[in-house]
């Protein structure tokens, strides 16, 4: 009996062991698919680690697919600016995700002279989706979990299903990470060289990658009689996009934003509260036309109240109105090439304004 629980206990330890040295040690994160939501994080905050950084007078951009800072313009005018800009901004993420990637990138809050940070909204605007409950949160940000991020993480979802899951996932990384696990195993080799080649030149994509040219000119819509006529050319798809963005009614406000808001953000704040770098927030172009029921003020919004402390800054909400227009926008949300690069350009000239002059 005593022999049987030894192998069992020997067994576990065994196991704990090669899931810690695998998964836990970020070893194998290196080498996930890079097209996975993990894989893809990976890349992003592995590309900002190795950035060439000359000097203190960095400046780091993080948001979803929205948050149109491009490095490579801000950089154009690093001679006029004196700043050097990164962006660690990723398709899909939330502001529960951006606490962990800041977190990871600058652990001792001490590498960018200011982080700029995209949001949709001032005043905790009602979305249909939960944001608490973004399952895909867990899958963005496990190369960030560790054992201490247990119970704040999974207890930050609303659903115990989700709970669960992410109790399961923090402990046991391979739990979660399995299916790219067995994917890879398909062909081992090829992962391998794909991972190693992305490490090494995917920062000079992203970097150069110039974006789409298209734009939502002759979009018309009818806010009274809830119709929209879509540029010429346009798919069903995006039809439907459009419409869902700028015609479905909001959500009431019961104040689930708000509360998800106001502890996010208030987690960013806290692991800046006691240094020298400057939170930026700005409220991104709302989309190619604006809708009329936005919600009103709120002059007790999370981010109001946040912009009260000495290290945080809101630009004014009307900042990026003028690029509100269907020439700048390639689809119902995301400005197209011409309207990044202004909207990179005025947020380049206007942060010496705010942080001061460079060291």
């Amino acid at each position: 009996m005593k022999r049987a629980a030894f192998i069992l206990f020997a067994s576990l330890l065994g196991f704990l062991a090669l899931e810690a040295a695998v998964f836990r040690s970020g070893l194998y994160l290196i080498f996930t698919d890079t097209s996975s939501t993990t894989g893809y994080m990976g890349t992003i905050l592995h590309n900002e680690e190795i950035r060439e950084k000359a000097g203190p007078n960095q400046v780091l951009g993080i948001g979803d697919s929205r948050m149109a800072l491009v490095a490579r313009v801000a950089n154009g005018l690093t001679a006029e600016t004196g700043y050097e800009y990164g962006t660690i901004s990723v398709a899909g993420t939330t502001p529960r995700c951006w606490f962990y990637m800041l977190r990871g990138i600058d652990p001792n809050a001490n590498r960018y002279r200011a982080i700029i940070i995209g949001v949709d909204t001032y005043d905790d605007q009602e979305s249909w989706e939960h944001y608490e409950n973004r399952d895909s949160d867990l899958n963005y940000v496990i190369g960030q979990l560790g054992y201490a991020d247990i119970q704040e993480f999974s207890m930050s979802h609303e659903i115990p299903a989700l709970q669960s899951r992410a109790r399961r996932a923090i402990l046991l990384k391979g739990l979660l990470l399995k299916r790219d696990f067995q994917q890879m195993l398909l062909d081992p080799w090829k992962r391998v060289r794909d991972a190693l080649q992305s490490r090494r030149d995917s920062h000079t994509w992203i970097y150069d990658f110039l974006g789409p040219t298209n734009s939502m000119a002759g979009l018309e819509v009818d806010f009274v009689h809830k119709t929209l006529k879509p540029p010429p050319g346009t798919t069903a798809a995006v039809e439907q996009r459009l419409k869902d963005q700028l015609l479905q009614a909001f959500p009431p406000d019961e104040g689930r934003h708000a509360r998800y808001f106001k502890y996010w953000y208030g987690r960013i704040f806290d692991h800046y509260r006691n240094s020298s770098t400057r939170l930026i927030f700005l409220r991104l172009p709302r989309g190619p036309v604006v809708r009329p029921d936005f919600a009103p003020t709120k002059l007790n919004s999370s981010l109001r109240l946040l912009a009260r402390e000495k290290n945080v800054t809101l630009l004014p909400e009307d900042f990026f109105n003028h690029l509100e227009v269907p020439e700048l926008f390639q689809d119902q949300l995301h400005l197209n090439r011409e309207g990044v690069n202004q909207f990179t350009t005025k947020l380049a000239r206007e942060v010496p304004k705010i942080v001061g002059p460079p060291q």
